[in-house]
């Protein structure tokens, strides 16, 4: 029932009350002028020690985020491959950091992240794991922050757009992709040139 449902929504997320759909090879434009990082300010997170989430650590950052939860038996799985690869594919560099939600925070514990970030970790890479402070505020963060689905089915699934959101080193949106989308590495890589290129500059 989760991939007809997934696939009802087809890989279309709605922002600003409307659908956007990435059908073009150049870097798409921010899709909107304010940054959407700083608004994680007003929700409760904590890393995976379970030590309050370091926002700072996003700061001028190009940043791949994605909504995920550790029993999650189809979409997460293939987001969280997409994120793996596409690091793997980039240089290191301090200037790009991955974060994943999590959208079931009571079972998601500090102990579950780590052990589900390790069977993802890319040597030499940043990859962060956070969780809200519970499963609302987690839903709400992925509505009303970023435009994505999040809803609870029954038992232990969770319906959740299969999106991956690119954002650049002024905490604006830039893209948003499915985890089959390739196109995800190219735009990371103009990003990343991009941002690097005005922090030299300032």
């Amino acid at each position: 029932r989760v991939r007809l449902l997934m696939a009802g929504m087809g890989v279309a997320v709605a922002i600003a009350g409307g659908w956007w759909w990435y059908d073009r090879e150049s870097l798409p434009s921010p899709l909107s002028s304010e940054p959407v990082l700083p608004r994680l300010a007003g929700y409760p997170l904590t890393d995976m020690s379970g030590e309050p989430a370091p926002l700072s650590a996003l700061e001028g950052k190009v940043v791949l985020l994605d909504f995920i939860y550790t029993r999650c038996p189809s979409v997460c799985p293939r987001l969280q491959s997409r994120v793996r690869q596409t690091l793997e594919k980039l240089p290191l560099t301090t200037d790009l950091v991955a974060l994943s939600i999590s959208l079931d925070p009571e079972h998601d514990t500090p102990e579950y992240l780590q052990a589900y970030a390790q069977s993802y970790a890319v040597p030499g890479h940043t990859w962060l794991f956070w969780r809200p402070a519970s499963q609302k505020w987690a839903i709400q963060l992925a509505e009303s922050v970023f435009g994505l689905t999040a809803a609870p089915l029954e038992g232990e699934e969770i319906l959740h757009s299969d999106a991956l959101l690119l954002i650049d080193c002024e905490g604006r949106l830039r893209g948003i992709y499915s985890s089959d989308d390739n196109r995800i590495l190219k735009h990371t890589q103009k990003l990343l040139q991009l941002c690097g290129t005005k922090s030299h500059s300032s």
